[in-house]
């Protein structure tokens, strides 16, 4: 299955643009999970703040994935 990704903030640099929420594609076996995508990406989960999927918050980052999800990963985000 295909998902298409979005990473913000200093996640941008592990996407193949490197720019901040330019769309790119993972295949992932069917029944992955949130947990497996972010593995996949060499992103640590515990460095992941926010989870969206098709315009959601997802808080249980176990929950499979389906073919053609959307997908935004945030890391914390500080500022004034």
């Amino acid at each position: 299955m295909r998902v298409e990704v979005r990473l913000y903030a200093t996640f941008a640099s592990l996407a193949p643009t490197q720019r901040a929420g330019d769309p790119f594609n993972v295949d992932l076996e069917s029944g992955d999970s949130l947990t497996d995508l972010i593995g996949k990406l060499g992103i640590p989960e515990k460095d992941v703040h926010l989870a969206i999927v098709n315009g959601r918050p997802v808080h249980d980052r176990s929950s499979h994935l389906q073919d053609s999800d959307r997908v935004g990963l945030f890391p914390p985000v500080g500022g004034g």
